[in-house]
This record gives structure tokens, C-alpha cells and sequence, in this order.
């Protein structure tokens, strides 16, 4: 088997009228693994982003203070003829602020001379990535439009990937699908996608949440009922079953269903018949039957909660989704994509998340999964309105990374959050410094390295 080919360099382009400055970043840039497009001429590097189209840069390092084409007038042209490509200007001490207003014009950010490799090295890693994740939800919320089962997963994940693989493939056959995972991993969107690709498509998807419904009415729910059948049943009514009949019917949590329901919906899925609750009538119906639960189904056999038989029954084919803890990598996809859809919601422009927020909500566990995550942005991206989603929108669980999560953390992570915690119990860079060990010079550059206000 030949191997897979290496992935491409990410291309930089880097303009900056000075010649040393441009010679260094660029050296620098390729000793860092970058391909490098360098130009002294502002209205050069316009001319090239214009003729390789929008996707031809992953990062642009832009001067601020050049002729005849200032950095903010280049930035204001890659907004345009670019968006995707995230912009940092590069700026002297004496026009930061400048450099702060072109990043609420659209700058990734900026980066003040003089400046070290490292922080070179590590806002340019930043800004690929943030830039790789926005081509990334761009495409998948094109994929998610032009979807109108609306099935699309927004997800990465290489196991993911895989169970939705397997999804698709048995979505023609006959066979039941049992989906496991925990609440919110999304198992009512995989057994959507399911129904979606199946032949049963252009039928209904029924779903019933077995935990919401007592045992009294669990029956009646599934099978329907006659008039007189108990008390309140005032007329006949279709269960369940009958409503899907030529589609799907979704069985979510059906690791709560009674026993006493669990024979009848065996019998259902044997025979491809029931009977409504006061009749002894037969009636057939055609329904593929979907399950999911966040039970351990074997435990319950044991311990003689599930019917062993109805089990094996509903577990023709089994799909397991994997909890968010477990797809770290898609936490920033998933983050920047309900982001984008609670701004869309708000009528606000698409904010920023900063890399401090970013890292926040990457270390939480999510026991809630990604229902939870996309609850927390909304809440954060409703509160930052107008700015970018910083930890202090976050709730107080996500401000702090819990002491057992510390171990899985870099040497770098501790530090910037040592010195994070440093800066908001000191009472300014005198006091932070002294108590860090180190001048104020280091940590003023440490700061701007982590991005720590």
C-alpha cells in the first residue's frame, strides 16, 4: 500500500515594507514549517491575494504602517477578496491602538515590535487554526443547509466519523438500529439520519420518549386505544405504531420501558402485528423500528429489567456515540459553529471566541455532552453581544480547570493559567512580577504571548 500523501505546508503571506523585518518573519515563518509569499509592496501582495482567490492563504502577517497602502487598507481588501484568511497586523508600540481598531475591523489580532519568534511561532499557530476551523464550519454549515433532511453532524471526530459511516450503510437494510450514548451525544439526530437515508425516507419519523410517558399511558402511546378502553378514553385513537406505518418510529430511552410493555412490543416486532388497548382486533402495520438509551442494556438483562430476547431483537445493528470528553477536536468546530448560529439568531455579527475562553471550554468534561456546550456558547455569545466570548461569559463551572484535569494539561497551559491567576489577585505588573519571580519586561511579553488581559 503506498503511504498517503503528506499534508501542505499552510501558506503565509507576509507584507511589510521594511526589508531586515520582511527577511526576518519570513526566515523565521519556513524554519517553523510554513510556506512563505513575502512582499514589500502592499499593492503587490493586493494584486496576488486578488488573482489566487479566496483560499489561497492560510494566515496574512500585515504591517500597519506602510506607503503607498497602509496595513488597514490590505486588511480591508483580504476582508474582502479573502475572508476566511484571518489577519494579523503587525505593529510599533506607538500605534497599538491603531492595531486594536483594525482587530474590531476583522483582524485575527495583532502583534507589536519588537517582538519574539516564539510569540511569532504561537500567534501563527493560533491564527491557522482558528482560519482552518472557520473553512472547516463554513463548509459544514453549506452541508448542513443544503441538507433538508437536516441530518448533518457537525463532527471531525475520526470514531465519529466512523459510526456515521456505519449509519448510512445499513440505513437501506431492514435491520433495527440500536443506538447507545450518553444524554446529548446526540442520538435522535443519528436515528434522523438513519431515516433520512432509508428507503422509508419519504414516510414519517415518529418519535416517542419512553421515560417521559408512565406506564398507564406508555401503552395506550404505542398501540392506541378504542373508546371505553379506560377511563377517559372518550374516542378511538391511533398509537404510535399506526402514525408510522411506510416510515420510522424512534424509541428514545428505551431502556425505561415496563416489562409488561417490553412482550408487546416484542410480539410487534416478530409478527408485524398489535392490537390497540381494548380490542383483540389484529392490525399490521410496516415500521422500521429505531432504538436508542443511555442504559447499559446488558446490566438490565442481568439484573432482569430487558427482556433478553427483545434485546437481541433491536440489536441488529448497534451504533455507539461517543461522548464530547472523548472528541476534545471537536469542541472548537462545535463552539464556532453554534456561535455563529446563536449570532445569526441575535442578528449580531459573528463574534470571536478568545483563546482563553477557547481553552476553557476545551478542559470542561461536558457531563451534558454537546446539548450542554450549545446551550453554554449561546448563553456566552448572548452576554459578549457587541464582543468577543472571553472566560468571564463562561459559567463559574468552565472558569477554573478542576486540580484532576491539571495532569492532562502542557508545561505552557500551567503556565499561562499560574500567571493568570497571579495577574487577577495582584494589584498591578509590580506585585504580579515580584510574586512570579520574575521582571516586569517578562511578564509584560508573557502576557501578550498567552493573550492575557
Amino acid at each position: 500500500m503506498e503511504p498517503l500523501p503528506e499534508p501542505a505546508a499552510p501558506t503565509v503571506l507576509v507584507v511589510d515594507d521594511e526589508p531586515h523585518v520582511l527577511k526576518t518573519v519570513e526566515a523565521a515563518l519556513r524554519a517553523f514549517g510554513y510556506a512563505v509569499e513575502a512582499f514589500a509592496r502592499p499593492q503587490d501582495a493586493v494584486a496576488a491575494v486578488a488573482a489566487g482567490g479566496p483560499g489561497r492563504y492560510d494566515l496574512a502577517l500585515v504591517d500597519l504602517m506602510m506607503r503607498p497602502m497602509n496595513g488597514l487598507e490590505v486588511l480591508d481588501h483580504l476582508r474582502e477578496r479573502a475572508p476566511e484568511t484571518p489577519v494579523v497586523i503587525v505593529t510599533a508600540h506607538g500605534t497599538v491602538e491603531t492595531a486594536v481598531e483594525a482587530v474590531k475591523r476583522g483582524a485575527f489580532h495583532y502583534l507589536a515590535k519588537p517582538f519574539e519568534l516564539d510569540e511569532l511561532r504561537l500567534l501563527a499557530e493560533r491564527a491557522v487554526e482558528h482560519g482552518r476551523l472557520r473553512r472547516e464550519v463554513v463548509r459544514l454549515r453549506a452541508e448542513l443547509a443544503s441538507d433538508r433532511s437536516g441530518t448533518a453532524i457537525v463532527t471531525r471526530d475520526p470514531a465519529f466519523r466512523e459510526t456515521l459511516d456505519l449509519a448510512e450503510r445499513v440505513a437501506e437494510s431492514p435491520l433495527p438500529v440500536l443506538i447507545q450514548g450518553e444524554s446529548g451525544t446526540g442520538k435522535e439526530l443519528v436515528a434522523a439520519l438513519v431515516h433520512a437515508r432509508s428507503g422509508r425516507a419519504k414516510g414519517p419519523l415518529v418519535k416517542v420518549n419512553c421515560a417521559a410517558l408512565p406506564e398507564s399511558l406508555l401503552e395506550s402511546e404505542l398501540f392506541g386505544h378504542t373508546k371505553g378502553a379506560f377511563t377517559g378514553a372518550m374516542k378511538d385513537r391511533q398509537g404510535r405504531f399506526e402514525t408510522a406505518h411506510g416510515g420510522t418510529l424512534f424509541l428514545d430511552e428505551i431502556g425505561e420501558i415496563p416489562t409488561s410493555v417490553q412482550a408487546k412490543l416484542l410480539r410487534v416486532l416478530q409478527e408485524k402485528t398489535f392490537e390497540r388497548v381494548g380490542e383483540s382486533q389484529p392490525r399490521k402495520v410496516d415500521v422500521r423500528v429505531i432504538t436508542a438509551t443511555n442504559r447499559n442494556l446488558e446490566a438490565a438483562m442481568r439484573e432482569g429489567t430487558f427482556r433478553e430476547d427483545l434485546y437481541y431483537r433491536l440489536n441488529g445493528v448497534r451504533l455507539r456515540l461517543p461522548p464530547l470528553r472523548e472528541r476534545p477536536d471537536d469542541v472548537p468546530l462545535l463552539v464556532t459553529h453554534f456561535a455563529a448560529r446563536a449570532a445569526e439568531r441575535y442578528g449580531d455579527a459573528v463574534p470571536e471566541v478568545g483563546a482563553e475562553a477557547m481553552r476553557a471550554l476545551r478542559a470542561y468534561a461536558w457531563p451534558g455532552n454537546v446539548r450542554e456546550l450549545e446551550n453554554v456558547v449561546e448563553r456566552a455569545v448572548l452576554l459578549a453581544r457587541g464582543g468577543a466570548v472571553e472566560v468571564r461569559h463562561l459559567p463559574e463551572e468552565l472558569r477554573e480547570v478542576p486540580e484532576e484535569a491539571e495532569g492532562s494539561l502542557t508545561l505552557e497551559d500551567v503556565e499561562r493559567r499560574h500567571i493568570a491567576r497571579v495577574l487577577a489577585q495582584s494589584d498591578g505588573y509590580e506585585e504580579a512580577a515580584r510574586v512570579l519571580g520574575i521582571d516586569p519586561a517578562t511578564l509584560w511579553r508573557k502576557r501578550k504571548r498567552y493573550d492575557l488581559s
